[in-house]
């Protein structure tokens, strides 16, 4: 393959791990969709023959007729296979009844060459290890994203796969902490790289919950929110620069929405008092709160008539016609 035809071709980038579960699929489809919303043409790839799931995060499991073997196979089914996600995103799925094994990994390499002629990016999510499946997309893609979360186990497997892609030459990779918590202790950035013996960092991104939830329901790409999007800028300016942000840049933008999130949710604990015109007992008539204010000018107390709709005045009870409802 010449250096010209080279250039005319969009860009293979494999998304690796060395552990499973640590979410490659979720960072591959929340990716491509990023990407695909500014423009570029982008097909989703999953990788992973005989444990396919890309298709049940998409939401499309069910619109899957042809796969990667039948058009590695027979060219005819190249346009049947893909899957349209969205605009400017598609999908080819993986075989989920033959293994890397069993498929002619030099006709599967062909096919996804020849589709790279109409896409700017193919993101391959890969399986997880260091098997014949990892070996052949390593072979396949121009570069890497690895994905690890921030636990000791899956940074030990994170280090042996950014070796194995050293191993295949691929010298061009960008690491993603995922599900990074934002509360509680965490392990610190740099000790991070440090186990991983990683220079560039791709991104941070947060754990949420929510995450777990759309995409149990195959709707993940809905929950690409305008946030989600913003913690995922590092990495789409990874891919379609070649340059990864400043680790300290990185870091910063992780601490700023950890800090509004935090913010957010404390504003969303803090209790409100009773407004003007709202009664604070039951069964009582609209009351008119009195506000006062202390000499340095700071709220002091807020106080409401006492509701006398239904004292009895025979009785001996001597009420105070104010009561307190609140101090600052």
């Amino acid at each position: 393959m010449d250096n010209q035809e080279r250039i005319s071709m969009g860009e293979i980038i494999g998304v690796v791990s060395g552990k499973g579960g640590v979410g490659k699929t979720t960072i591959t489809a929340c990716l491509g969709s990023a990407l695909s919303n500014v423009g570029h043409r982008v097909l989703l790839c999953d990788g992973d023959f005989g444990l396919r799931d890309l298709d049940l995060v998409l939401g499309v499991a069910n619109e899957i007729i042809y796969d990667a073997l039948d058009a590695s196979e027979d060219k005819d089914y190249m346009d049947d296979a893909i899957v349209s996600i969205d605009e400017n995103l598609d999908f080819l799925p993986a075989s989920q009844s033959a293994r890397w094994e069993d498929i002619g990994r030099k006709k599967y390499k062909k096919l996804v060459r020849r589709l790279s002629e109409t896409y700017d990016y193919i993101l391959i999510d890969a399986p997880a290890g260091i098997g014949k499946g990892i070996e052949s997309i390593l072979e396949l893609v121009n570069r890497c994203i690895v994905v690890t979360h921030p636990l000791w186990v899956s940074l030990r497997n994170g280090a042996r796969m950014i070796q194995v892609c050293q191993e295949h030459n691929i010298r061009d990779y960008a690491i993603a902490f995922n599900a990074v918590p934002i509360d509680g202790e965490d392990i610190h950035l740099y000790d991070m790289l440090e186990v991983l013996r990683a220079e560039y960092v791709g991104a941070i991104i947060p754990y949420d919950e929510d995450i777990l939830t759309y995409t149990q329901d195959g709707r993940l790409l809905e929950f690409v929110s305008s946030e989600l999007k913003a913690m995922l800028a590092p990495l789409v300016d990874y891919v379609t620069t070649g340059e990864c942000w400043e680790d300290y840049d990185v870091q910063k933008h992780f601490d700023a929405y950890v800090t509004k999130k935090k913010t957010s949710k404390e504003q969303d604990s803090t209790p409100s008092l009773a407004t003007v015109g709202e009664s604070i007992f039951e069964d009582s008539n609209p009351i008119i709160a009195s506000i006062e204010y202390s000499p340095f000018g700071n709220l002091y107390c807020i106080r409401y008539p006492l509701c006398l709709s239904n004292f009895n005045p025979s009785s001996n009870l001597s009420c105070p016609p104010y009561i307190n409802a609140g101090y600052s």
